[in-house]
């Protein structure tokens, strides 16, 4: 669906050159949500820009539906963005057009009939949600509405593709999950693929399907959000999954707990997915006649699995400690030791 091949942009300023994005490779799947995660700088939005020729590489080549965008002309560029479409963080909306005719705007740009507008705009108000604000103006709306209108207005010619540029990142955490959730809904019922750019893991998890995290202009790692919660491998990944696991807020405080528990073992048991619905640690302590306090947890939902942490104190020899290790293995548990 989507191939990104050797891609380096590099912006020329008076004084120095500057690179955006870095030799980055990326495949995206047809029918999936793809998320791009980054910190401020890290060239998220200029890899996006590039994907529908908003920026052209300066090496390697774009290629989304069989077409390679950085081959382009600016005439076939413009009929190819019909289906490669975009929605943006301020909406971008015309305030001085109503929310049907803010929608209508790019089917009267393709030159859609006046009768095929008016069917196609009703129907996509209903998608979004909107009913009875049809002739409301954007200032008469809340951001949620807005980018619903954004929403609406960028499925119009029937897209591909759907690139969000930080999408949620102006909203409320509660309007940002309703967005998100009608993400979803839209993907399923129009087929389509969705590439998105943010700065929050919480979008990465609870809609995507695979993500790539990205530093300094480079791609960091790739894979299955699961597996990205599951086993960061790069130190910006894994201050992403602390972030959003809310660690800090669930935070251990060894010294005080040491103190607490003198003779105690400190472990960190992480768990992911369906097993972890069965009683494991409730069977593996009494499996072992294990004494145990409970002293700091999480679990958090992503788009395809549950992940989480348990830190718990415990009585225990070597012996036992290696046999409940293995124990738990065996059920996707890792368990790690904080502190002995």
């Amino acid at each position: 669906m989507i191939d990104i091949s050797n891609v380096t942009k590099i912006f020329k300023t008076k004084n120095q050159n500057i690179t955006a994005v870095d030799n980055v490779g990326l495949h995206v799947k047809k029918g999936e949500i793809f998320g791009v995660i980054g910190y401020s700088g890290a060239g998220k939005s200029t890899l996006i820009r590039l994907l529908n020729g908003l920026e052209q590489p300066t090496e390697g080549t774009v290629t989304v539906t069989g077409d390679e965008i950085s081959g382009m002309s600016l005439k076939d560029l413009r009929r190819k963005r019909q289906k490669v479409s975009m929605i943006f963080q301020h909406f971008n909306l015309l305030w001085s057009r109503t929310v049907a005719e803010n929608i209508s705007f790019p089917l009267e740009i393709a030159g859609v009939p006046k009768k095929e507008r008016r069917a196609r705009v009703a129907e996509l108000i209903r998608l979004v949600g909107l009913e009875g604000r049809e002739n409301n103006y954007p200032s008469e709306l809340s951001g949620g509405q807005k980018q619903r209108v954004g929403i609406a207005r960028a499925l119009s010619n029937e897209p591909q593709v759907l690139l969000c540029d930080e999408a949620t990142s102006a909203l409320d955490p509660e309007t940002t999950d309703e967005v998100l959730d009608l993400l979803v809904d839209i993907t399923k019922k129009m087929s389509l693929t969705i590439v998105l750019i943010t700065h929050e893991m919480h979008v990465i998890r609870k809609i995507c399907d695979r993500a790539a995290v990205m530093e300094n202009g480079k791609v960091v790692e790739v894979g299955p959000v699961i597996e990205l919660f599951q086993n960061p491998q790069s130190g910006v990944t894994k201050r992403f999954v602390k972030d959003d696991i809310s660690d800090d807020d669930h935070a251990v405080a060894m010294e005080e707990i040491k103190a607490a528990f003198p003779t105690s073992t400190i472990v960190k048991l992480t768990f992911v997915g369906t097993r972890t619905k069965s009683p494991i640690v409730s069977q593996v302590i009494r499996d072992y006649g294990l004494d145990v306090n409970i002293l700091s947890g999480n679990i958090k939902q992503t788009n395809q699995e549950s992940y989480g942490h348990l830190y718990i104190a415990l009585d225990i020899n070597n012996e036992t400690l290696e046999k409940i290790t293995a124990e738990f293995k065996k059920h996707d548990v890792t368990l790690e030791v904080e502190s002995r």
